[in-house]
């Protein structure tokens, strides 16, 4: 009987991974080595992952009958997922691929042509990943075959969101301008050489050649803000220049012309010209903006203009995780399976946490691996979002933000005394209203004004600007008015003090060391890469990995 080929023959070359050895291939390793390999991120990936690759949307970027035929495509999808596992460079992945014989084993390498990638393939494989969003598919899908093949419950769950930062150093307003001249001035020598010839020789020395006196690389840090006027009208000459020319299709022309309106105001005359010659316009004028008035989301080094800025975090990205968990107080009774990360996601630093949290429901959601239960920190908890949740049948354990003067010793509603209808019955010094009412959009109490005069507690009561108001009834009674809302936030605030709360809400901690072992085992604090694209492939893959150590860590056991 003919034995079927493990190679399907065409230009897209796969394998039958279905079929069986008639003698096992790994038999030299001996009983040790194999039950290590088994046990290690190499066994979980071949046992659980390698048939599971989406190489049919690979296939899909590639000709079944022309051209040369590819790796094969069980091989690349791999490799791309274990060099970011181990955070390996395009030298060391084509190393370990040839000669790491755990790779052999997870990736299943029969033949010797499938342990050799050059780096040039490497790259054009990594580009199709990003180029299509393969990374968020790899994610996903393999990710849902360790849920599965682990048993892992996701009714409870935890998210929260951290920080990382691309492969960029951070500049000043000079900084930015000068390297948005010399990116789009090196580009256009490349593509437009015409073009470049008619760029003022003196702007290439100051910013591109940075030779000879007056050139901005030599600008003490002192000096920046006064060098800053000149760089920007360098910046609207070239603006001006090549604006309406094919110039103005290039990336690094779209990023100075951002700069141009995010650090200046350019300010047209267009009143008209008494002059007798018509066809010179007058020349704009350039303001700088102060720097309250550039947007967080600008373009903070020309090298990565997908960044933003929080004054919190700094510059770079945010990254939303979501992780399962298993209440486990670390008695002698083992873990039922193993924590995952479930979701991920990046955004802007100008996106708020609790802008987020709708999306990463609704994409666990389509998966089937949404929680029960959602753990989360305080920016995740707002009213609104507690209200879709239960809407959602999802519980949201997450404390309300921290009362407005709460920090600087005030009062607030939380210590009022109020009834079930959000009534105050009594302040915190003892004293009832005169009277309450209740409104559509607001309640409202009013106290005796001479008792609350007399109060000690008056400097710090929320009724104390209604003293100070000219309203003719504040002689007579003070009246302090709070919503609907306000009371709702005052439950939750009380019901956060609770141990009840404390007891449930303790498990979200869990989630800051799967941020520290992704920033540092997996080394997301130090890319080697910029763009948003390209540090998404990465976190997507990353988050895998940790995936697949968490999995051998839990067959380790």
């Amino acid at each position: 009987m003919a034995i079927a080929p493990r190679y399907d023959g065409r230009m897209r070359k796969t394998r039958d991974l279905q079929q069986t050895d008639l003698f096992d291939p790994w038999a030299f390793l001996g009983e040790k080595r194999r039950r290590l390999l088994e046990g290690s991120w190499a066994g979980v990936f071949r046992d659980h992952l390698l048939e599971q690759l989406p190489i049919g949307k690979f296939a899909e970027h590639f000709s079944s009958g022309m051209g040369r035929p590819t790796k094969d495509l069980h091989v690349a999808c791999g490799v791309l997922i274990l060099q970011q596992l181990h955070d390996l460079t395009d030298a060391g992945t084509v190393e370990a691929l040839a000669f790491n014989i755990a790779w052999h084993y997870a990736l299943d390498i029969r033949d010797e042509g499938d342990a050799y990638l050059c780096e040039k393939t490497l790259r054009n494989y990594r580009r199709l990943v990003i180029d299509h969003e393969l990374d968020q598919l790899l994610f996903a899908e393999l990710t849902d075959q360790l849920i599965k093949a682990f048993n892992v419950v996701t009714d409870k769950q935890r998210l929260d969101s951290t920080a990382i930062c691309s492969a960029m150093r951070s500049l000043t307003r000079l900084g930015v301008v000068v390297e948005s001249i010399s990116k789009f001035v090196r580009e256009l020598s490349r593509v437009h050489p015409q073009l470049y010839q008619d760029v003022d020789r003196e702007l290439i020395r100051r910013h591109v050649e940075r030779t000879g006196e007056g050139c901005f690389a030599d600008t003490k840090p002192s000096e920046s803000k006064r060098r800053l006027p000149e760089a920007g009208e360098d910046l609207l000459r070239l603006f001006l220049q090549f604006e309406k020319t094919e110039a103005a299709e290039l990336e690094s022309f779209v990023i100075l012309d951002r700069v141009l309106h995010e650090q200046f105001e350019v300010v047209r005359d267009d009143s008209p010209n008494d002059s007798n010659d018509d066809d010179e316009a007058a020349a704009p004028t350039l303001l700088i903006k102060e720097p309250k008035d550039i947007p967080c989301d600008n373009v903070r080094n020309p090298a990565d203009p997908d960044s933003s800025y929080n004054k919190h975090r700094g510059q770079g990205y945010m990254v939303q995780i979501m992780e399962t968990f298993a209440q486990d107080d670390g008695d002698d009774a083992p873990a039922p399976c193993p924590d995952l990360i479930t979701h991920v996601a990046m955004n802007k630093m100008t996106v708020h946490d609790g802008h987020r949290l709708a999306p990463a429901i609704e994409d666990v959601r389509q998966r089937q691996v949404q929680p029960q239960q959602l753990l989360a920190d305080t920016h995740y908890g707002s009213n609104q979002n507690m209200r879709e949740m239960t809407e959602q049948g999802i519980t949201l354990v997450s404390p309300a933000m921290s009362a407005k003067g709460s920090q600087q010793g005030q009062l607030t509603l939380e210590q009022f005394e109020l009834d079930d209808q959000g009534l105050i019955i009594r302040c915190p010094a003892g004293h009832e209203p005169t009277s309450t009412g209740r409104g559509k959009e607001k309640l409202q109490a009013r106290f005796d004004a001479a008792t609350c005069r007399s109060c000690p507690l008056l400097s710090q009561c929320l009724v104390r600007t209604g003293l100070e108001t000219d309203d003719s009834q504040c002689n007579e009674s003070v009246r302090f008015q709070y919503t609907h809302e306000r009371v709702a936030m005052r439950q939750r605030r009380l019901k956060d003090q609770t141990p009840q709360f404390k007891k449930v809400y303790r498990w979200r901690a869990g989630i800051e060391a799967t941020m520290s072992r992704l920033k540092h085992q997996m080394h997301l604090v130090a890319l080697r890469v910029r763009g948003w694209k390209a540090v998404g492939c990465r976190v997507m893959l990353r988050a895998l990995g940790l995936n697949i150590h968490r999995c051998a860590a839990f067959l380790g056991r």
